[in-house]
């Protein structure tokens, strides 16, 4: 490699890594006749020198970087200083960063320093973007800013950049929402949690959404004085996530977001606004539908509520408290033959006979994922054994792949998800917080005995090759155990997460977009 010079390589677009050198030479000192040679080839005294067109960042490939670096090098250097190339390598190895390989996910600062724990200028800022390839990232992610460093300005390094997620920033304005669709009109997805903004921001969402040219995802949560409602959003659009949506006209809200996106296909809204039931349904492209602190009690329900033209196209159903009126009424086969996930919370009613009125639920033919709270007025669940004997048919069909209950199971009906759902991914349920029942529930579920049972239905079968498929389960069932943190089969966690199914869903839908779109 020594005969052959220095080398630079960088990898293109298509993977290809392209390679370049900078050859050895003799130096020398030019000569009287080449000084004069080179003058001949210079503009009339007078005129400017042409100047070199600006590189488009959005038009110009990879692949000819290399290339255009040095041309602009040599379009810069005095006569005599273009024989002497100690000055071009050096300029051409200043530009031989990192930022020449296609980054996928860059997180500014990084998540590992804690929140205004950190000192850093903007100037560092800017290094850091560029050291870790914000200029061709895909995957943006801005965490827990101090307030004098606003890295909005740097957007424009980013022309790559298709996701946004800006976590925990203190006080944007409008400008700088205005700054995000100027700088990135064909972003892809825009996630914006636990951030505070200006007082004044309404217009400034609605010129920032005016913009974007490409959006498919739009996710807000948790912001403080987040009061847009949503008058500009673009069409593209697929998929809306409002957490703790409280602005003051949210029923107003939910129709201008479906007169400006009507193809949303993936909906959660978390509103405590009754109309919210009724104002969903005018959606006709709705495969995801998540209604957080929206109860359907008696007093609201009609006879067209969740229509079934409405219900038969959903694959995915989170409810907040539901009565046993609208489940027997709505909760059959027929109205969800598409449903994959269902998510809902019921108020126990001592007279209710639950193994009629849940028993509808069993014979869903896609289910594969359900989330179900059962909660009561008084001291303790007078119907548990018939809310225990639907999970059990349930399970006994052999489809689960998730399952959440806010009761304690047995150590038999626990082992029997696992011989019955042979592609069980999460099985989550708990005790009770009530001390008086802590005997009781040791004596329900036995940790050593399911450890036993389990090792024993395990025995001579593979293990799963990753941590992502292994089965999650709590890990406070186990503490005092040797599974307190888990083995090669069961990943024991603190905190109970939602239904991979949903994020399956989540993935399908916004692949389906992009071939659609490809394709067009």
């Amino acid at each position: 490699m020594a005969q052959r010079g220095q080398m630079l390589q960088a990898i293109g677009e298509d993977g290809i890594v392209y390679t370049w050198y900078r050859r050895p030479y003799n130096r020398r000192v030019p000569t009287q006749r080449q000084l004069e040679l080179q003058q001949q080839l210079q503009p009339i005294q007078g005129e400017p020198p042409p100047t070199p067109q600006m590189l488009n960042p959005k038009q110009t490939q990879l692949s000819e970087l290399g290339e255009l670096i040095l041309i602009r090098c040599f379009q810069s250097l005095p006569i005599n200083d273009r024989f002497n190339m100690e000055l071009v390598s050096r300029l051409f190895q200043s530009a031989s960063k990192r930022s020449w390989n296609i980054q996928e996910h860059v997180v500014v600062p990084p998540a590992s320093l804690k929140k205004d724990t950190y000192s850093i200028d903007i100037r560092y800022l800017f290094r850091l973007l560029m050291k870790r390839c914000a200029r061709y990232c895909l995957t943006l992610q801005i965490n827990s800013m101090l307030k004098q460093n606003r890295i909005f300005r740097l957007l424009h390094l980013g022309y790559n950049v298709e996701c946004l997620h800006l976590v925990s920033l203190d006080t944007i304005c409008g400008s700088e929402l205005e700054e995000i669709g100027e700088r990135l009109p064909n972003l892809k997805i825009l996630i914006i949690i636990k951030c505070k903004f200006h007082t004044n921001t309404i217009n400034s969402f609605n010129l920032m959404f005016e913009q974007f040219q490409r959006l498919i995802v739009f996710a807000v949560g948790r912001c403080a004085n987040f009061q847009s409602e949503l008058e500009k959003l673009p069409r593209s659009l697929r998929i809306l996530n409002l957490n703790l949506f409280d602005v003051v006209n949210s029923a107003n809200a939910i129709g201008n977001i479906r007169r400006q996106a009507p193809n949303i296909t993936m909906l959660t809204i978390e509103c405590r606004s009754l109309d919210v039931v009724n104002q969903v349904q005018d959606f006709e492209h709705l495969k995801v539908l998540s209604l957080h602190y929206s109860p359907i009690l008696d007093d609201v329900i009609t006879p067209d509520l969740f229509p079934v033209n409405f219900s038969q196209q959903l694959k995915a159903l989170e409810l907040f408290v539901v009565s046993e009126n609208f489940i027997s009424m709505r909760f059959r086969p027929e109205f969800f033959p598409q449903l994959e996930h269902i998510k809902f919370d019921i108020i126990e009613n001592p007279t209710t006979n639950y193994n009629t009125v849940l028993g509808q639920i069993v014979e869903f033919p896609a289910l594969r994922s359900i989330s179900l709270g059962v909660y009561t007025r008084e001291k303790k669940l007078i119907r548990r054994a018939e809310y225990l004997n639907f999970i059990r048919k349930l399970y006994e069909k052999g489809r689960l792949e998730h399952l959440k209950v806010n009761l304690l199971l047995s150590t038999d009906m626990a082992i029997g998800v696992f011989e019955h759902c042979p592609k069980i991914r999460s099985l989550y349920f708990y005790k009770s917080s009530n001390p008086n029942n802590i005997e009781e529930e040791e004596e329900y579920f036995r940790a050593n005995e399911f450890i036993e049972r389990f090792e024993q239905l395990k025995l001579n079968k593979i293990p799963p090759t990753s941590n992502s498929k292994k089965v999650v389960m709590l890990g406070n069932l186990f503490k005092g155990t040797k599974l307190e943190k888990g083995n090669e089969w069961i990943k024991c966690k603190e905190n109970i997460r939602g239904s991979h199914v949903l994020r399956e869903l989540f993935v399908n839908e916004f692949k389906e977009y992009e071939d659609n779109n490809t394709r067009k």
